[in-house]
């Protein structure tokens, strides 16, 4: 059934109609027409299926049959991610929709090759947006993930210390310990976990002993160096498994 992003407010309605990008994606290139079911998602928790009543080259209304909430999990996996530069940056978006982030923090970072000019950030934000809202419908996640940044390390490590959540940072260091190894030995009960993975070159000292000093946990993802894209998949992966268990 071909999935279709709608905001909340329009979601609750029983009957609306769909934003033309996607009424044209479900007409003309699905060739989808009238009493054709269609499953619903707004990225807030909730689920819904849809009967196409009325459908033309660029529109489409839709009328609700069935509707869902799904439950926010419990342990909400932040991922604080290094602007990487283009499809290194989409990958990273697309599979953190996929395994579940509960929000995706920027980072900029001395080493990382990647900026963002003030007169391009809100049109990167609207293509990260897309990116993530695609990789949602794809995964059939009701939960899309937040878009935080880009912001410096100093301010990330601001925010982390203060949620009280458990802060975990990917480091070449000696002193690092398995990530599952970590993520066992946590309180049982803590409110969130927050993984900061740097880019390539790793982060610097300094912002490493930022990070340390706001309380993070220095771990390592295995005995070889990944590039900055898979480091953030691979932790993202084992946490989310540590969190349904």
């Amino acid at each position: 059934m071909h999935r279709c992003f709608v905001p909340t407010d329009r979601l609750r309605l029983e009957a609306f109609d769909l934003d033309e990008a996607e009424a044209r994606h479900a007409v003309q290139v699905l060739r989808l027409g009238p009493g054709d079911r269609v499953a619903l998602l707004d990225g807030a928790g909730t689920l819904a299926e849809g009967v196409l009543e009325q459908t033309g080259r660029r529109s489409a209304r839709v009328r609700v049959v069935g509707r869902s909430s799904v439950p926010a999990p419990a342990v909400p996996i932040h991922l604080l991610v290094a602007l990487l530069k283009g499809k290194a940056l989409d990958l990273v978006l697309e599979k953190a929709v996929e395994l579940g982030a509960a929000s995706i923090v920027l980072l900029e970072t001395d080493h990382g090759v990647a900026r963002v000019p003030a007169s391009e950030a809100d049109r990167k934000r609207e293509t990260w947006r897309h990116t993530l809202v695609e990789a949602s419908k794809q995964s059939r996640n009701p939960w899309l993930p937040e878009l935080v940044g880009p912001v410096p390390v100093v301010a990330a490590a601001a925010t982390a210390r203060e949620s009280g959540d458990a802060l975990i940072l990917a480091s070449l260091a000696a002193d690092t310990r398995p990530l599952g190894t970590v993520l066992a030995g946590l309180p049982q009960r803590v409110p969130g976990i927050r993984i900061a993975i740097g880019p390539e070159g790793d982060f610097t000292a300094e912002e490493e002993g930022i990070l340390r000093s706001a309380g993070a946990l220095a771990v390592d993802l295995g005995p070889r160096i990944l590039r900055a894209e898979t480091a953030a998949i691979a932790a993202l992966a084992i946490a989310s498994e540590h969190t349904r268990r």
